[in-house]
């Protein structure tokens, strides 16, 4: 079974993204995420960064305070693709693998660390078919291995045998925690090494994917 992170992964835009989300941020709370915090924090999700940022608050003034970003994130990526249709675009190869996958009949799940209305929004933009596709958010749940493993469970697979593909060290963090393979892409591979991923492609070209997955599969890989 293979599992994809969304953002950075199948998705480019994320400068867009990211603006988007901490503008959201910044109206709703009444203040500004900084770098500090992104540092500082372990669990890099939706729901987790609002939640953490606004720590000494009730739980009812976290949840609202969530749902506002929730919306204002959504009008802002709406904004931006309105400005620029492309600014969400599959990365390369994303579609081609995906199509792959499917021809292959290998379990496929989508586990990202956005909302389901906002990844699916920028999804649909990016001409990538997610509603057949099993999916789990962080409306679904607060940390990234919760997300990854309720995406097993909603593809009727196990954890077991599964690789996560991601484009963040928290994606190999979560991998790390479950106990499962890790293959890295996107534009962060250096923090990547960094953190100790070992298995990174240059993109999602078929190409390229496969012999990584055979090498991940090999004995002490």
């Amino acid at each position: 079974m293979i599992i994809f992170d969304v953002d950075g992964t199948l998705l480019g835009g994320e400068s867009a993204d990211w603006a988007s989300f901490e503008a959201a941020f910044e109206e709703a709370a009444g203040f500004a995420l900084t770098p500090a915090f992104f540092e500082a924090i372990e669990e890099v999700t939706a729901q987790a960064i609002v939640h953490e940022a606004l720590g000494g608050r009730s739980i009812e003034e976290r949840k609202t305070v969530e749902s506002a970003v929730r919306r204002g994130y959504l009008k802002r990526l709406s904004e931006a693709h309105e400005k620029d249709p492309l600014t969400f675009s599959a990365t390369t190869g994303a579609i081609a693998l995906l199509e792959d996958l499917k021809r292959k009949k290998i379990p496929v799940a989508i586990a990202t660390g956005d909302w389901f209305e906002t990844i699916t929004f920028k999804l649909t933009t990016a001409c990538i078919a997610c509603k057949d596709l099993p999916m789990a958010t962080s409306s679904d749940r607060y940390s990234r291995a919760d997300i990854i493993a309720l995406a097993a469970s909603k593809a009727g697979a196990s954890l077991d045998g599964a690789i996560y593909v991601g484009d963040g060290a928290w994606d190999f963090r979560a991998s790390r925690k479950l106990g499962i393979p890790f293959m890295g892409v996107g534009s962060r591979t250096e923090k990547l090494k960094q953190a100790g991923a070992r298995h990174i492609v240059s993109d999602l070209v078929p190409d390229n994917f496969w012999p990584m997955v055979e090498i991940m599969r090999r004995p002490n890989h």
